[in-house]
This record gives structure tokens, sequence and C-alpha cells, in this order.
């Protein structure tokens, strides 16, 4: 019991790679009261720099100023009037809806070259096996996971990534290609963030009722179960709170609940050896 225990404590710090943190931890995280890794990848300087002042008493979250692709390189990364939209491809305006207040966001007021990674090579190269992914590039995000395949096959469970269901950048991946490469990875998708209010194209808008287009939101994938339940794992239990505490930060409890009893009763998973850890209590909270 000495050693299983062991085994698990040693994998008990949750471990999140978060690309295009521009505005800090992502809401579904920023609650975690867990053991965290929250590595933070932010391309542009002026805002990884203040990043880095805003959480300088975290110890548990690390600022890189790097872009995250499929291949280390350096990169054009494209600023815009809206400072959130920056990203190193370009906008079609073809597609865009913007109007009004908004006409402007897309014009783009400079560029710096910038150096890029992959998930897979920065976690090679600092000893991390990621536990979820959340991504937010604008449009680059099919490229950063096909520079994490490693992480994917092997360690990953759940990622959350924004993804586009029109032609908004150029050369960039529609939700379809994503979603496939998620399948074809061992992966489901668990839902998207999309609750009717879409792009408008018009300002008569009833603010109650659904409107406009949608043209781009969150999507979910996790893990399929059976890989979750692999004898092997030595960590298998702190993956499944893991998995369960990501469920219930995504609007699945449902499913959080079934993996916990599955484990528990199907697969003879004794909890309480985590009891006194931060994922544990967190979880307990949820």
């Amino acid at each position: 019991i000495f050693n299983f225990y062991e085994g698990n404590m040693n994998n008990i710090h949750t471990t999140v790679i978060d690309a295009g943190g521009r505005f800090g931890l992502h809401p579904s995280w920023s609650k975690f009261k867990g053991e965290l890794n929250y590595h933070l990848f932010e391309p542009d300087k002026i805002e990884a720099d203040r990043l880095i002042e805003k959480y300088t008493n975290r110890s548990d979250v690390t600022i890189s100023n790097l872009a995250l692709l499929d291949k280390k390189k350096e990169i054009r990364l494209y600023h815009f009037n809206n400072l959130a939209m920056s990203s190193c491809n370009k906008r079609n305006r073809m597609v865009s809806w913007y109007k009004g207040e908004r006409k402007h966001e897309e014009d783009v007021i400079g560029h710096s070259d910038v150096e890029s990674t992959t998930i897979d090579d920065y976690c090679r190269e600092n000893n991390i096996n990621a536990d979820f992914l959340k991504l937010d590039t604008e449009g680059s995000e099919y490229s950063i996971l096909k520079g994490s395949e490693l992480q994917l096959s092997d360690n990953i469970l759940g990622v959350r990534s924004e993804v586009s269901f029109d032609y908004i950048f150029d050369d960039s991946a529609l939700f379809s290609t994503i979603h496939d490469y998620m399948l074809d990875h061992g992966y489901y998708l668990l839902n998207i963030d999309y609750d009717g209010r879409g792009d408008f194209k018009n300002q008569a808008v009833n603010c109650n009722n659904k409107y406009g287009v949608l043209m781009t939101t969150d999507a979910v994938w996790l893990r399929r179960v059976d890989w979750l339940f692999d004898c092997s794992r030595t960590d298998l239990t702190s993956k499944v709170l893991k998995y369960a505490v990501f469920c219930m930060h995504n609007n699945a409890e449902d499913v959080a609940i079934n993996v916990l009893l599955s484990a528990r009763n199907d697969h003879n998973i004794e909890f309480n050896l985590l009891e006194g850890t931060g994922l544990y209590i967190h979880l307990d909270y949820l």
C-alpha cells in the first residue's frame, strides 16, 4: 500500500498547458484548488511580461514567451487593433461579420517575430507529462495539436480548444478536421460552449433569444474511458480524479460521477489513498 500511495503521490499535480493565455488562467481552471502546474504560453512579449508580473507570487504558474506550433521555428505574429486577436494566421475578411464599433478590430497594426516550439518538445525538455490542454490561438490550434502527438497518445486526458466553422483564418483547419484528428487519437467530443448566441449581422438583436451565426466556439474532448482504466497505469487513481475534476469544470457532472462510480465498483479503486491531497479535497467539494 505504501508503494502504491507513493506512486500516486508522484503524479498528484494536475499539469495544464495553456496556449494563448493573454487573459491568464482560463475560467475553467482559475478556481481549481488542487495541486497545479499551469504552463501558460503567450507569444506577445508585452502581454507575457504583464502575466509574469501578475503571477509573480504563484509558483504553480509558469509563463513562457513562446508560440506553440507543430515544429520549432521563427514565426511572424500579427498584432490586430483588438490585441486579443493577435495571431500568426491572417484573418479572412470575406467571412467577417464585424460592423459598427467593431469594424476596425481586424485591422493589423503591427507584427513581431517570435520563436515557436511544440508541446512534445517542451514536455520532453522539461520532464513534463501534460494532463490537459487549453488552446485559443486564433487559428493555429490544429498545428499545435499536431505538435503534441506524443502527449496526446500517452498522457493527455482532456482538451479544450477554440474551433472555427468557417474560413475565418487563411490556411487554418476547421472544426471538422480537428474533430477527426481527436477521434483518431482516442478522444470523444464532450460538448461545445455554443449557447445559441452567435455573431450578429444586425444590431437589432433580442439578447434573450438565440441569434446570429455560429462562427467560433470552444469544443471540449475527453480521452475514451477504456484508455483511462488501463490497469498498467501506476497513476490510475490520480488520473481518475483529474478526469472527474475536468468533467466537473466543463459542465459534465454526470460523466464525472459515472467515471468515479465505475472506478470504485468495476475497477476496485480506493480513492481514500489520496484523501489528504488538494486534488481529492477539491473534487470532494465539487
